[in-house]
């Protein structure tokens, strides 16, 4: 391939995927990250730049092999070898697969942890919670492809039968409640907890911010580590800690279930701290204690007994606590279109080396479109996070062809308006108190379970 059409395809590729996430992933930024991290580049046809536009397109797409991710290769360049008389590159996979092993992992994180902060710092004071701005944090899993590496990197549930399951990893995230962006995430084997994935990520936290969690994450190490940063907390009581609201001083009109209360020091080893964090913690806390309940049939919590260190009940009053605490359920739907949406469930990268880039690569694809649809919000002034992530996609993939074959740049936004029209049109529903049985009507097949390796059982099927 020559250097011109390398040249083709890398601007064909900025007009169309890129070309939605062009002010906040622009070229020059991509170019400053390959320079820091030293990465050189040959005249060959899947430069770092290709690669990684190709990639991100790859995540995005239902049909996520890297035959397919060639395939959209060679329909961009279609024209161009036609009209110059040159052939098409093959499609092959080898040197696509190859360049993807030459991303550098720092290179991906880089990308996806500016991506998220210039985001998050999007929203004014009209989309944010009594002027301060709140994160959201909750963890997940994932599987990924049975090899003997990812095995020994990421080994499956020790419950789990050897050949019924699939090397798992743990994750844990910290997304933006106002635009549902991904800030930072981390991920391990499932031998760490979501609580070390969690103080992995504070260095992410700035003073003034707002961490929103459900009970795991409210200890009182967590709690007080956060506070010392300058960084206020919600989170849900852990079920094991007892709240006795006729002690402390009580708040407002609802004092009877409002209250702040003293946390004493609960001594070494109960936190599965390290020593160095033991010695930073205060003997005593100051923390706020409220209680509401939930009288709608259908839900399963009629009580919930949250702990914060936002003590002004005045400026944070009972009823707004309680109300961003009902919207940490927006974590659970961003997970949901990571793991479901776009199909991250189960990876199919063979290596754990591979399997960190493609879950980073799905984060940074993740936060394009989000930023896609706050364009789209904004300018056509609709919610966000009222709009379909879904449907952002499909139009972003279905709009890929016809940008990359347009030359003309005033064609080229035009379309791309039409794009952010059509996406703003796209609102959810309002659902409010919606109620739907976990059930499903159509019944899978069923197949005997794999108890013994694959070769042995495809011999004796041949015998």
């Amino acid at each position: 391939m020559s250097a011109k059409h390398v040249e083709t395809l890398k601007e064909r590729l900025s007009n169309s995927i890129g070309l939605p996430f062009r002010d906040i992933l622009p070229e020059d930024m991509i170019q400053q990250n390959l320079d820091k991290e030293n990465i050189k580049r040959r005249k060959r046809l899947y430069t770092p730049v290709i690669t990684l536009w190709t990639f991100i397109r790859q995540v995005l797409d239902s049909d996520k092999s890297c035959q397919n991710a060639v395939s959209g290769i060679l329909s961009i360049l279609c024209d161009r070898a036609s009209d110059d008389g040159e052939k098409l590159p093959s499609d092959n996979t080898g040197a696509y697969c190859k360049a993807r092993k030459r991303l550098r992992l720092s290179f991906i994180t880089r990308l996806f942890r500016h991506v998220g902060q210039m985001l998050h710092q999007k929203p004014d004071d009209e989309f944010l919670w009594c002027n301060r701005r709140v994160f959201l944090v909750d963890g997940s899993t994932f599987s990924m492809y049975d090899t003997p590496e990812n095995q020994q990197e990421y080994p499956q549930a020790k419950n789990q039968h050897k050949y019924h399951g699939f090397p798992v990893a743990r994750i844990l995230g910290i997304f933006c409640l106002a635009t549902g962006a991904v800030i930072d995430a981390a991920i391990s084997s499932l031998c760490s907890s979501e609580i070390s994935l969690f103080r992995m990520l504070y260095s992410c936290l700035n003073p003034g911010d707002v961490a929103l969690g459900d009970k795991l994450f409210g200890s009182y190490g967590d709690i007080a580590l956060l506070s010392q940063k300058g960084v206020d907390s919600v989170f849900r009581m852990h079920h094991l800690r007892k709240v006795d609201f006729r002690k402390g001083k009580r708040l407002g009109s609802k004092g009877i279930y409002d209250h702040l209360v003293t946390w004493k020091w609960p001594g070494k080893g109960t936190l599965h701290l390290e020593p160095e964090l033991y010695v930073r913690l205060p003997k005593t806390m100051l923390v706020r204690e409220l209680r509401y309940f939930i009288h709608i049939k259908g839900f399963r919590t009629k009580k919930v007994t949250l702990v914060t260190t936002l003590l002004d009940h005045h400026v944070y009053t009972y009823e707004l606590l309680a109300e961003l605490y009902g919207l940490r359920w927006q974590v659970e739907i961003d997970l949901r279109h990571l793991k479901t949406t776009m199909r991250m469930e189960h990876l199919q990268s063979k290596t754990p080396e591979m399997v960190r880039k493609e879950f980073y690569v799905h984060l940074l694809a993740y936060n394009l479109i989000r930023a896609t649809l706050w364009e789209a919000g904004i300018e056509n002034k609709v919610h966000p996070l009222k709009l379909s992530y879904k449907g952002a996609i499909q139009h972003v993939l279905n709009f890929v062809p016809i940008l990359a074959m347009m030359k003309d740049t005033d064609v080229i936004y035009g379309i791309y308006g039409v794009m952010l029209t059509i996406i703003s049109q796209g609102k959810l529903l309002e659902r409010p108190f919606r109620v739907e049985p976990r059930m499903v009507r159509s019944k899978k097949r069923q197949f005997p379970r794999l108890t013994r390796p694959r070769q042995e059982i495809r011999k004796k099927l041949i015998a």
